[in-house]
């Protein structure tokens, strides 16, 4: 075959489904990027400005609970590092350490905890509730709106 050339698709091939993974992460760039924007591009964990570094995390993990309710910026926190390294490695890693689920960071495996009523412990603001707007509504240590 000359170079260049490649195998041609007629007209009647089929087009391929999208994966299942795929069409869980429709949106996600865009969620993720609206949680980074909410948490001033800073680790809710420990304070540090990431200029662009760091990740954003599922308080509740993807497969717990169906990654529809997975994907929701109530669910989403910026942490710095990986989820090797950092405070992100550390969060999910080794949650009992850090006590990431009485700080809010990691949510139940159950699945039945709405991540838009479960407060989070953030460096900058104390105790607060994520939004469905990108927004976070800070609370005091009684779970009452401050």
């Amino acid at each position: 075959m000359p170079r260049g050339k490649g195998f041609k698709t007629s007209p009647n091939t089929p087009k391929r489904k999208a994966s299942k993974q795929a069409k869980t992460n429709r949106g996600l760039d865009a969620l993720k990027a609206q949680a980074r924007r909410r948490d001033n591009d800073t680790c809710v964990k420990c304070g540090v400005i990431l200029d662009g570094g760091g990740n954003v995390h599922h308080r509740r993990n993807r497969g717990q609970g169906g990654s529809r309710k997975a994907n929701v910026i109530a669910n989403l926190i910026t942490l710095c590092g990986t989820p090797m390294t950092g405070c992100h490695g550390e969060v999910t890693l080794k949650p009992w350490e850090c006590q990431a689920a009485a700080y809010g960071w990691v949510l139940s495996t159950n699945g039945t905890t709405d991540p838009a009523t479960e407060p989070v412990m953030v460096a900058w603001l104390g105790w607060a509730l994520p939004l469905p707007d990108g927004t976070w509504l800070r609370v005091d240590d009684m779970g009452e709106v401050a």
